[in-house]
């Protein structure tokens, strides 16, 4: 095996460690302590529709106040950046190199239709797609409806999940 730079030892150390060391953790949190963190944070969200990130890469809560929020990534060193504005960026380069997520993914869009509001994924012909219940959106379709509790992934494997979830109005 020809000689490794020891910086890239390192940085791999690095990574690994603090992927164990947050699985640890969340091993180590009894389930009731999370589940009464996550109440307490999602009883204080106004009403509305949020995107909770769930996934590794994707951790947050992203209010969709406005008609459409765009999701991706920031190009890497390899990559031309993109003219395309991303509202919210997943960190889905764990080596600094893409695994799944594109630059311009997948957007929601908030529509009126008749008196109510309604979410749909539309996939931004990604690479490895996009994903609502586990079920591909067709990047030639008009998008998928998202509903309360949809687990909408950007590309198969689930690391860059959220949660689509609505307060409603008291």
């Amino acid at each position: 095996m020809p000689a490794v730079d020891p910086i890239l030892l390192e940085i791999d150390k690095l990574i690994t460690g603090s992927r164990l060391q947050e699985v640890a953790f969340i091993a180590e949190t009894d389930i009731n302590e999370r589940i009464c963190k996550m109440d307490t944070v999602l009883k204080e969200l106004r009403p509305g529709a949020y995107l909770l990130g769930t996934g590794s890469t994707t951790v947050g809560i992203i209010p969709l106040t406005v008609d459409e929020v765009a999701l991706g990534r920031s190009a890497t060193t390899l990559e031309k950046p993109i003219d395309a504005i991303i509202d919210y960026t997943a960190t889905d380069t764990m080596y600094f190199a893409p695994r799944e997520v594109s630059r311009s993914h997948a957007k929601v869009i908030r529509r009126i239709i008749g008196s109510k509001l309604e979410y749909v994924v539309v996939d931004m012909k990604s690479t490895c797609g996009t994903f609502v219940n586990g079920m591909r959106v067709d990047p030639e379709g008009d998008g998928v409806v998202l509903l309360h509790g949809d687990v909408l992934s950007l590309g198969p494997s689930q690391m860059s999940t959220y949660m689509f979830y609505t307060v409603e109005t008291a």
